[in-house]
């Protein structure tokens, strides 16, 4: 059978269609998935991408939508509004799009393991491991994340075209050179996390030179690709007056690395044990994937490089670097592996700050070379005639094979069934993240717009547990128990925001409206007054026009 089995694998089209066939399987229960967290900023309320009028601002005076400050993608904004006139606001067609995108990833994968590899049966298991990698699922099944999956897509269809242009002479296909700058350029300008695209071409370069090429026009032919990722960068400040989205933990760039750390050995761990997936891992105790509010002050002051899990992680990271670099003559196939995995972490390693510590959608770039490391030294282990415990090695290849098959179709299954609401997606990021305040106030935020006001209280208030001293916490509290009709209750969960925030506008604004309805007029009339002072302080004088006006028109004059 397994005979039968590589005959197979030797034709390419059987090959890819197997790996599609459980593809499929593996991603058929989410089709009719809804919109979730940020494809409501850039797809359901984002009315730039619905008027093919507003395509000069897609590009120049572009603006990203509210919540999304910081981010600059003219091309991906393109994307967005040629699915939204395809699909308008229905969740299936935006899914079908992601889906057929994820197997054209596949597909350039498998052609860039056949050029590595020259042997269809690593190359298999490496588009395999990559269809399978349940860390994908972040790209996959998120609408909006499956748009940036195009840049990425991008980036290995331009990588593709620049390898296969090498000539044995040293020189380059001119065709295929331009293809690739062509397609670079629109990647970085798609996605941002493929600002690294130059780093990654040169590591390829540098891993896999031919003797006769000096540096020097190695570096010449890789500078095109430089500048467009300098572009970016200046396009980006110039049109958005800045290059970050956050700032270090506490100011602090020492403190931030040692995250960064412990976040790089979490996705070496990740990708081999991809068991909890969540958009807000727990990086160390009281360190998550984001929010730096949500984090432990103390766990994070206390942080230093010789506590244990700075050096475990330091001393995993040192391994493999020691690793790659012996490997660098023997097989320099490994050193570009490890390169490539670590170089596509690059954009999300806060050298330059952007508020998010860890996500798994980072790893998705860099896993076409743990996936080619994959198929490299499994496809060894089938080759072997060794015994381990009177067990030949190729057979037991065989059987992790399949194990890691099984295991990646089923936790993507169940990973899309997380994903099945919002309800859902927050209670799986309080279970894999049960001490972040955050997460738990964002569960009662979803209780609250779902009708389930009784769900949401026991939220805030497991929450509250946590962090005692949140006044947002006890703000969308009060709206839980306003919609139990529990006005009693809101009101002092208002005060007592108040009290944590002297400065809390929204609050009092609430607070005036609780009192208004049990008829409390003087309290009233003082709340929304210190509610419209403080905003029209802190420059809001608009919103505070608006307020006044919705409140005397529901509660008339006071």
């Amino acid at each position: 059978m397994r005979e039968h089995f590589s005959k197979w694998l030797h034709n390419s089209w059987v090959g890819l269609g197997i790996i599609f066939l459980l593809t499929l399987l593996a991603y058929s229960n989410v089709f009719h998935n809804p919109f979730l967290m940020d494809d409501h900023d850039f797809i359901v309320h984002w009315p730039l991408i619905r008027d093919w009028g507003n395509l000069p601002q897609f590009f120049l005076g572009y603006a990203p939508p509210p919540g999304q400050e910081g981010i600059f993608s003219p091309v991906k904004t393109l994307v967005h509004a040629l699915n939204y006139h395809l699909f308008g606001l229905n969740p299936f067609g935006h899914h079908v799009f992601a889906f057929i995108n994820y197997l054209v990833s596949i597909f350039i994968v498998y052609q860039i393991g056949l050029f590595f590899f020259n042997d269809r049966r690593p190359t298999f298991l490496c588009a395999l491991l990559f269809a399978l990698h349940p860390v994908h699922v972040e790209y996959v099944s998120s609408l909006t994340g499956s748009v940036d999956a195009v840049g990425v897509n991008l980036l290995f269809i331009a990588f593709y075209f620049y390898i296969k242009g090498r000539r044995k002479d040293g020189g380059l296909d001119r065709g295929f050179y331009i293809t690739s700058l062509v397609l670079a350029l629109l990647s970085i300008y798609l996605h941002e996390l493929c600002i690294i695209l130059p780093i990654l071409f040169l590591c390829y370069d540098l891993c896999f030179p031919f003797k006769e090429i000096p540096l020097r026009k190695i570096f010449l032919r890789n500078f095109p690709f430089f500048m467009f990722s300098v572009s970016y960068v200046a396009a980006k400040y110039f049109t958005l007056g800045s290059i970050t989205r956050g700032r270090y933990l506490y100011d602090s760039f020492y403190l931030t690395m040692l995250v960064t750390v412990k976040a790089w050995a979490k996705y070496v761990y990740i990708s081999f044990f991809p068991v909890t997936l969540t958009f807000n891992h727990v990086i160390s105790r009281g360190i998550s994937s984001f929010d730096q509010d949500d984090f432990d002050r103390v766990s994070v002051l206390s942080q230093s490089a010789i506590d244990p899990q700075a050096l475990l992680s330091l001393f995993v990271l040192g391994l493999i670097g020691y690793f790659a670099f012996k490997s660098y003559r023997k097989d320099p196939l490994v050193t570009f592996c490890i390169g490539w995995f670590f170089i596509g972490l690059l954009p999300g390693s806060n050298i330059v700050p952007s508020g998010i510590y860890f996500a798994e959608r980072y790893l998705y770039p860099g896993s076409l070379g743990f996936c080619l490391l994959f198929g490299w030294y499994m496809n060894k282990m089938l080759q072997s005639k060794r015994y381990f415990l009177k067990v030949r090695a190729a057979t037991l290849g065989v059987i992790l094979t399949v194990l890691i098959t099984v295991y990646g179709g089923v936790r993507i299954w169940a990973r899309n069934l997380d994903m099945r609401s919002e309800a859902a997606l927050y209670e799986s990021a309080v279970r894999a993240n049960p001490r972040s305040a955050l997460m738990r106030t964002d569960l009662g935020l979803v209780y609250i717009r779902h009708d389930m006001p009784e769900k949401a209280v026991e939220s805030f208030q497991e929450a509250l547990k946590i962090r005692p001293n949140d006044p947002v916490t006890y703000f969308t509290m009060a709206e839980a128990y306003t919609v139990l009709g529990e006005n009693s209750k809101a009101k002092e969960a208002l005060e007592e925001a108040i009290l944590l925030d002297p400065e809390y506008a929204e609050a009092y604004y609430n607070l005036a409206g609780i009192c208004a309805f049990l008829g409390k007029t003087s309290e009233a009339r003082e709340h929304l007054n210190t509610s419209l002072l403080l905003l029209r302080q802190k420059g809001e004088g608009q919103k505070a026009d608006r307020y006044e006006g919705l409140f005397k028109g529901y509660f008339g004059a006071l």
